[in-house]
């Protein structure tokens, strides 16, 4: 007996001439799945529809910057207004520690080292707060 010089394909049965005759049909629960009947398993169902929605945060810092409103849906350049933070209060308390009480104020007055809130000039809410710490 000869044997041929290409083996069939994997996986499944060997195809070509003279490979049909000699294996029966596989029964239906051992066929591959493009085999089923149609209305078995749902496949003539419709596939549902998913909507699925991401929220990216805005890419705020301690200057305006324009992002689209979650609330009115605009696209808006935000108003921003500085507060005090972590940072504020750290840098006070370290200079009040370290003898230079009359100067532990300034921390206050100097926006770079307050946290930064970020709002909607249309709808007025509060859209990201950038904190320094």
């Amino acid at each position: 007996m000869e044997k041929d010089p290409v083996p069939p394909p994997y996986p499944g049965l060997p195809t070509g001439p003279g490979y049909g005759a000699a294996y029966p049909p596989l029964p239906a629960h051992q066929q591959g799945p493009g085999q089923y009947p149609p209305t078995q398993y749902g496949m003539n169902q419709p596939a549902a529809a998913h909507v699925v929605t991401v929220l990216v945060q805005p890419n705020l810092s301690d200057v305006p910057g324009q992002t689209q409103c979650p609330h009115c849906q605009q696209h808006i350049t935000t108003a921003t207004k500085h507060t005090n933070g972590l940072l504020t209060w750290l840098l006070c308390g370290g200079l009040f520690l370290f003898f230079c009480w009359p100067c532990s104020f300034i921390p206050f007055c100097v926006d770079s080292c307050k946290d930064v809130e970020h709002t909607c000039p249309n709808c007025h809410h509060v859209l990201y707060r950038y904190k320094r710490l």
